[in-house]
């Protein structure tokens, strides 16, 4: 696979400059660190090389959804597998440079195509291992799939479900441990996958959480990988307290020679969740004791109020990083329940919502930016087309009027499911606001944090309306961004991604044909006019694109936003600056 480039990202690292960062004011790093300033922004694009030894603590205010990769697929919970768990193939970046490659991580490369590239084949790398000292097998990255393809246990990311031939509709290897003829084991470290369609990108397929391996003869029920972990990656589990902590400790098992990904720095990381997200800030800022050595988590970044402290402070802005923008929030509309199946409804709300209102929501613009449609910048040939755009961001609330009274779908009631965090139920308000002057009438229902997920991709149990978000976590392509969300082939009972249950059968003739051009240039433009396609239908109100802080304490070294951790601090790359402080 060719090396990707992603020019945003490397115009702000060559923006930035090398300042000394002495410490921050706070005990732990003994002075001699270094961090890299953004000229731009005043914030940290790097803070400083981390050294082997100590452990690394992350506080966040929500806890993981699944330990299982086949269940999970919240930007935090990924980043969590990217320490237990290694793919066939995973990304690598080059902070100074802004490249962004697809390498192979428990394969030799990224893999051999047959002619049409409905057949690929890998091989492992001698020496890799589970954390048992077992060798993951060819026989055990198959077993993995079929493991995550059980219909109890696909509620996660499902790239591989629908690209792997006959993973639709296989029951899963609990129930079917023939497995899938599709996936064949050529020897003790060669697998060759089958696909369903051509897929000149399914190197990247293969590089997402459900495709972690499992030891065949180790794992006999469905839910023991959710509550006994398996690794293959740096780290393992040693304790797990739900709704409080999470430590990982070293896999000694893991051969760093194997792995030019991870570097492993720090013994260990102590995860501790559920706390309130203010109590987070005041103790990063702070920094004392423990808090040197810690991050705030990527689901729980600043809030806005305590913005100005940290801009007005340089020991402070020296050790926050802001995050890439890697994913849209958005509204979506549930298009099976009433008015919000007809697309003039639709189209009137998108016209309706003040953008402003949600970026000020958002932490204003230091932290935000308008959302005018559903690609991402870091996409190739990306343009920020907006046909809902109005003077400011605000809206044209008497427009969304007129075309609602012309619909027929005045006076409104509805509801709309908000994740239980600050700011995303400060959007929802925004949101509620800008509605409620056009006539509808909006009730929140506010879910639990962990659970918000699960609840929003089970279609029984939505509203109509919604507040959340999609990220990409390095597959910078309209297929990831917009094949999941918006292909009425892809509706599911349970794990459904197609949030807004859009089923238009152009917009899914359009998907199916963009899936599977072979020459990347002519699909990354039939996905730019399936954007439009999408804009027009719809089904969503792309929101804004969050652009936030997080801030790592005094002695913490190799915090940056990663694109391919969905633009925020890469867990898998931070370590103690002084180990012995």
């Amino acid at each position: 696979m060719k090396k990707r480039a992603l020019s945003m990202v490397a115009m702000a690292a060559a923006a930035t400059m090398l300042v000394s960062a002495c410490g921050s004011g706070n005990s732990g790093n003994g002075g001699d660190a270094q961090s890299v300033i953004d000229d731009k922004t005043g914030f940290a694009s790097y803070t400083g090389e981390p050294q082997k030894g100590g452990v690394v603590e992350v506080l966040g205010g929500v806890d993981f959804s699944h330990l299982d990769p086949a269940m999970g697929s919240d930007g935090n919970v990924l980043n969590l597998y990217n320490l237990l768990y290694r793919n066939l193939t995973q990304y690598k970046y080059n902070r100074e440079s802004g490249e962004l490659e697809l390498v192979g991580d428990l394969a030799e490369d990224t893999g051999t195509p047959n002619e049409d590239s409905t057949e690929w084949t890998f091989k492992l790398k001698e020496g890799v291992t589970f954390e048992d000292g077992s060798p993951i097998t060819a026989e055990d990255v198959k077993f993995g799939f079929e493991h995550a393809f059980d219909p109890s246990l696909a509620i996660g990311l499902d790239y591989l479900q629908n690209y792997v031939k006959g993973a639709k509709d296989y029951e899963g290897v609990f129930k079917d441990p023939k497995g899938l003829d599709s996936i064949k084991v050529v020897d003790e470290r060669t697998i060759t996958i089958e696909t369903n369609e051509p897929m000149a990108d399914f190197p990247n397929v293969v590089a997402t959480a459900p495709g972690a391996p499992f030891p065949k003869d180790k794992v006999t029920k469905v839910d023991q990988i959710q509550k006994d972990p398996i690794s293959s990656g740096p780290y393992k589990v040693e304790e797990y307290k739900r709704g409080e902590s999470l430590t990982l400790v070293r896999n000694e098992n893991w051969k760093a020679e194997t792995d030019d990904i991870r570097p492993a720095y720090p013994d260990g990381y102590k995860f501790t969740v559920s706390l309130d997200q203010n109590t987070i800030d005041q103790r990063m800022m702070s920094g004392q004791g423990d808090d040197a050595n810690a991050v705030s988590s990527s689901t729980n970044p600043v809030v806005a109020a305590n913005l100005a402290k940290i801009t007005q402070d340089p020991k402070l802005s020296e050790r926050t990083v802001q995050s890439i923008p890697s994913c849209n929030y958005f509204m979506v509309m549930n298009n099976t329940k009433e008015p919000l199946g007809d697309k003039k409804v639709r189209q009137a709300i998108n016209w309706g919502v003040d953008k402003s209102s949600v970026v000020n929501a958002s932490g204003g613009s230091q932290l935000a930016d308008v959302a005018p449609n559903l690609l991402l910048p870091s996409v190739p040939q990306y343009d920020d087309t907006d046909p809902y755009a109005t003077e400011g961001s605000k809206g044209d609330p008497e427009k969304a009027k007129a075309m609602l009274k012309e619909a027929g779908a005045e006076n409104l009631k509805l509801t709309m499911d908000v994740r239980a965090l600050p700011m995303w139920q400060a959007q929802a308000e925004a949101v509620q606001q800008s509605l409620k002057k056009i006539g509808i009438e909006v009730k929140l229902n506010v879910i639990d944090q962990a659970k918000f997920y699960e609840v929003l991709a089970t279609p029984s149990q939505q509203n109509e309306l919604a507040i959340t978000g999609w990220c990409s976590n390095g597959w910078f392509s309209g297929e990831p961004l917009l094949g999941p969300l918006f292909d009425g082939e892809r509706i599911t009972k349970t794990g459904n991604l197609n949030q807004s249950q859009i089923d238009d059968p152009a917009l899914n003739k359009a998907l199916a044909e963009a899936a599977v051009m072979p020459d990347l240039d002519d699909k990354t433009a039939a996905y730019a006019k399936i954007n439009e396609q999408v804009l027009d239908l719809a089904p969503v109100v792309p929101l804004v694109r969050p652009r936030p802080l997080q801030l790592a304490g005094s002695n913490v070294g190799g915090a940056f936003a990663n694109p391919s951790k969905t633009g925020y601090i890469d867990y898998s790359q931070l370590g103690l600056l002084n180990p012995e402080g």
